[in-house]
């Protein structure tokens, strides 16, 4: 498709590259039927490809945040306009044919890249379809119709006779039809917008646009999958592959413009050591909070989470002095010299200061986004949707995002458009300043580097500071000629976050949308009905357990073992169940703690007091027993978001004993039964122990409640990290 030229200099004279066809682009419109036969250099495919897939991946962005038709065109407008332009062919410009020439080119390199599945391919053909739609609305009418003529597409014009046969409507009698097979306009057959008789379509002049449209995405199609049959002759082409593997995950994450390659300082002001922890809980993404949330809590990070984060600081405006200052200060549990050894040279390396000098450019979203990054990439792809939404509302309920927003963020998530996912967070964290609904980091684009976001919210702030010292100095001049109720009325209504009263209520009223009785009930997802399952298992053993100690029936005692095991089944299903149906909510995660408590702390407590550890101290023991997990259930749902995760978004490891692991209790508990060594038989194993007093009295205790007060210590032990399966 790109042919290479040929030498044919002598040795007295530079090589010439030998042109093997040049292109004439008579139309802003294209079909691109043609491939490029061109000569073109590696840099130009690339930047050419990357221009167009701008445009492209915020098209695929407008769609996902929900924008109107006249929104959507406006800002591809304004994106075409910057990276893409096309001149129309009356205005003359020298420069027409060369911006031609690079949009046919841009357009087959996309080819190239989205032709390797069926949902590249369905997202490209999506996205072109709608460019090629904003380019024919935008056209000049004579550029237009001459196009059209250029090209055959089949459709018939229908004659004055035909039109009285088949009754076309005689309001429009000078409006033209004509008539194509049904198929080629089922949009319009849907819309009811054409008229059907004997397999064909009489379709009005100004639905002719329906055609093209439907034209232009049935041959792209066919293109594609044509493309994929020969792609892998590419394979061994060392120069061209890497792009295309790149270029693929622009839908992903977008194309940064200004910051892909940037390297150096974009902050005016530079940063100090001591300002980082601030700025984090102000103006980071959440990628690089959760990294300086690590950092703060384990005072270490692994190699790739230190250059993720290092190349961030840097490019935001930390100096390498500043830098050294402040991983220092982070890495506390070294010693001066255990960190000159380790980490000061990596950190001098960041900054072009050893090893090659090459000075880094911080990462994008594109490279925290490719498949088998590092534990450290994009937390809108790699978390759960219920460690995600722990983790937004830790980070940013204080700056303003409420659980009722979480929804519109998760949307985006569950299709992939994770950058999407994370420029409705900035709006939502940012409407204090300004921000509205669509209007991502300016002119309607999409976050797409991490330093992009920062760098935007400290200019937001930069210029909300500016102004509130404006209207200080207006209201000092206006206090003199205005009277102090007109200068009230100019005041804005300030803006408060919400505090943690606020989110819980937040979290409630999603259940309480609709009207009527039961709202509550018939609000509930799947996953909180599988829940309460586990609850009513918990509760049936407590039941059973009473019965049991009223009748001395031991089939009451083996079904009050039984039901634990039946809430464990109900534990593990809910997660599962919320997961398929991709709906989870922070409601069921209270729930979840809930039943757990009662399956496997209330219930084991009583199991055990039932079979014999009924002396006062026994009882004192089982009721820290409850208390413990009580709160270590607390700490989990407090701290879930803090804990490291896996690729796949779980966290890695439990802090401390799991309370669903008093099973194990459980089944001691039961071998007991079994063996008749309980009260009222043979007594518990190792007997009694006095204390202090009198044998019987308060000072006597049974030896196995030790077991569960160290079980008890176990689920609060910070220490205890058990690995996750």
């Amino acid at each position: 498709m790109f042919k290479g030229g040929k030498n044919t200099s002598n040795d007295n004279f530079l090589p010439q590259v030998e042109n093997y066809g040049t292109l004439k682009y008579p139309f802003t419109l294209n079909f691109y039927d043609d491939p490029p036969i061109f000569d073109v250099t590696i840099e130009d495919f690339e930047t050419s490809a990357l221009d167009r897939l701008r445009i492209l991946a915020e098209i695929e962005s407008s769609a996902a945040r929900n924008r109107s038709w006249e929104e959507s065109k406006s800002v591809t407008s304004a994106q075409c306009s910057k990276y893409l332009p096309l001149s129309p062919t009356l205005t003359k410009n020298p420069n027409c044919d060369a911006e031609r020439r690079r949009d046919h080119l841009s357009h087959f390199v996309l080819r190239l890249a989205f032709c390797r599945s069926e949902d590249l391919r369905r997202r490209f053909i999506k996205a072109e379809t709608t460019l090629f739609r904003i380019r024919y609305e935008q056209d000049i009418a004579a550029e237009r119709e001459a196009f059209l003529n250029s090209r055959d597409f089949n459709w018939i014009p229908v004659e004055d006779d035909e039109r009285r046969m088949v009754n076309l409507s005689a309001d429009r009698k000078s409006e033209k039809y004509y008539k194509v097979k049904w198929t080629r306009v089922p949009d319009l057959v849907e819309k009811r917008k054409v008229l059907l008789k004997g397999g064909w379509a009489y379709v009005p002049s100004r639905e002719l646009s329906s055609i093209v449209f439907q034209e232009f995405e049935v041959r792209l199609e066919k293109a594609l999958e044509t493309t994929a049959r020969l792609l892998p002759r590419l394979d061994e082409d060392t120069r061209i592959m890497p792009i295309l593997n790149n270029l693929s995950q622009g839908f992903m994450s977008g194309i940064s413009s200004d910051w892909a390659n940037n390297s150096g300082q974009t902050n005016s002001d530079e940063i100090k050591a001591e300002q980082v922890d601030d700025l984090a809980k102000k103006h980071f993404p959440l990628c690089m909070r959760t990294l300086h949330s690590t950092l703060q809590k384990d005072h270490h990070l692994k190699h790739h989470g230190r250059q993720q984060y290092g190349l961030f600081l840097k490019v935001l405006g930390l100096s390498v002095e500043e830098s050294v200052a402040f991983w220092r200060k982070s890495f506390s549990s070294f010693t001066d010299d255990q960190f000159n050894k380790k980490y000061k040279y990596n950190i001098r390396h960041h900054y072009g200061l050893e090893g090659k000098r090459v000075n880094y450019p911080a990462r994008s979203c594109m490279q925290l986004l490719i498949e088998g990054a590092s534990d450290h990439g994009c937390p809108y792809r790699t978390y759960s949707p219920e460690n995600l939404q722990s983790a937004l509302l830790s980070a940013y309920a204080p700056l303003g995002l409420r659980q009722s927003d979480l929804s519109e963020v998760m949307a985006a998530v569950n299709t992939k458009h994770f950058h999407v996912a994370c420029t409705r967070v900035f709006e939502l964290t940012h409407a204090s300043s300004g921000v509205t609904k669509g209007q991502g980091i300016g002119n309607g684009e999409s976050v797409t580097h991490p330093n992009e976001y920062a760098a935007k919210s400290m200019d937001l702030q930069k210029t909300s500071e500016a102004m509130v010292v404006d209207y200080r100095c207006l209201s000092c001049l206006d206090a003199c000629v205005i009277p102090p109720s007109a200068l009230m009325s100019r005041r804005k209504p300030s803006t408060k976050a919400p505090d943690m009263d606020e989110l819980k209520a937040e979290a409630l009223h999603q259940y309480q949308d609709t009207d009527g009785h039961f709202s509550l009930v018939r609000n509930f997802r799947l996953a909180d009905l599988v829940t309460i399952m586990n609850g009513v298992c918990g509760s049936f053993s407590i039941f059973s357990s009473a019965r049991y100690l009223l009748t001395n029936d031991p089939d009451y005692l083996w079904t009050a073992m039984v039901f634990p095991l039946a809430g464990l089944m109900f534990d593990f299903l809910d997660g599962k169940v919320a997961r398929w149906r991709k709906s989870s909510s922070m409601l069921g995660q209270e729930l979840d703690s809930l039943a757990d408590l009662i399956s496997f702390g209330v219930a084991p407590a009583l199991l055990a007091f039932v079979v014999g550890l009924r002396t006062y101290l026994d009882t004192v023991i089982l009721t820290g027993f409850i208390c413990c997990g009580l709160a270590r259930l607390a700490r989990f749902n407090a701290t879930v978001a803090l804990i490291p995760k896996n690729n796949g978004g779980k966290a890695k490891y439990f802090e401390g004993l799991p309370i669903p692991s008093s099973l194990g209790l459980v089944a001691v508990l039961s071998y007991w039964a079994k063996q008749g060594w309980i009260e009222g038989q043979q007594g518990l194993p190792w007997g009694t122990t006095t204390l202090w007093g009198i044998e019987g009295g308060r000072g006597e205790v049974h030896l196995v409640s030790f077991v569960f007060a160290f079980w008890a210590a176990a689920m609060v032990s910070k220490t205890l990290r058990v690995p996750k399966p």
